[in-house]
């Protein structure tokens, strides 16, 4: 009975063995994980792993949210020490003159102003004597009825430039000056500013008279008028007398601000020739509009 107990026993065995050797045949790579797995190839599976398994990992990583669309096929997002490398689309270093951007990409990460054509880069007050690049435009600019012109400061170009571009209207400066004196000659004394080109305009600001004689009293018309001598539109007018023989007279007249026409000249004359016994002096100050 034992003997036929030990034979069922050692053919169960064998009959175990068998049937776990015919189980084993076929099997593929999956049949073997347990949990998850992903395909390296067709034939190679890896187990998954989890953020315990820690960086530089070189198998078992699923093909999810770390992958970038190049527009025909999905990337692996690179990284280096653990952050992840950005491609920056249009970044442009600062600097003066930068044109305006092509596209809406590109960012001028610091304080810029337009001057126009391109971008300066924004400037501080730090001295005097600043160059204009940079420094914006913010109630510093004057109207002149077209266009805003930057306003001027007292310098040796402002002060005897020929029109007060950026000189505020409520102080007009005297920027010319023109003068003509007779003595003991019949002719008549005339002075006048020559016309200043394209819309440029004459500002009489202040007028000079003197009239003397030496034989003669009497008194004399002086006219400014807008345009040239003896012709022009009369637009202010004065009277000077000389009360009696050997006397002399002088007027100086200042506040005026009287506005020829563009492209015109501007004349300050006597309204009649010189006696021969007599002296007449003309000056005309004025500043020119743009």
């Amino acid at each position: 009975m034992k003997n036929k107990l030990k034979v069922i026993g050692i053919a169960s065995i064998i009959a175990l063995l068998l049937v776990t050797g015919m189980m084993t045949v076929g099997r593929t790579a999956i049949s073997e994980l347990v949990g998850l797995g992903v395909a390296q190839s067709a034939t190679l599976w890896n187990s998954v792993a989890d953020a315990a398994k820690g960086d530089s990992l070189g198998s078992g990583v699923l093909a999810m949210s770390p992958y970038l669309w190049n527009g025909v096929s999905f990337d692996r997002t690179r990284g280096s020490g653990g952050s992840m490398n950005v491609a920056i689309v249009g970044a442009v270093t600062p600097a003066d003159a930068y044109a305006n951007p092509t596209t809406a990409s590109q960012m001028w990460s610091l304080n810029g102003v337009f001057n126009g054509t391109t971008w300066d880069r924004q400037r501080t007050t730090t001295a005097d004597a600043l160059a204009s690049t940079g420094i914006a435009a913010s109630g510093n600019v004057l109207f002149n009825g077209t266009t805003f012109d930057r306003q001027d400061s007292a310098s040796a170009t402002n002060n005897t430039a020929v029109s007060t571009l950026g000189v505020a209207y409520s102080t007009p400066l005297s920027t010319w000056s023109a003068t003509s004196t007779t003595i003991a000659a019949v002719t008549q004394t005339s002075v006048s500013k020559a016309v200043g080109g394209g819309t440029v305009r004459h500002v009489a600001t202040g007028v000079t008279l003197c009239y003397s004689d030496s034989a003669i009293a009497g008194v004399s018309q002086v006219n400014l008028r807008d345009g040239a001598t003896g012709a022009g539109t009369i637009i202010r007018s004065w009277l000077i007398a000389v009360p009696v023989a050997g006397d002399s007279q002088c007027e100086n007249l200042s506040g005026l601000n009287m506005t020829g026409s563009a492209n015109t000249a501007m004349t300050l004359e006597f309204g009649a020739a010189t006696a021969a016994t007599s002296s007449k002096t003309v000056t005309l100050t004025g500043y020119s509009t743009p």
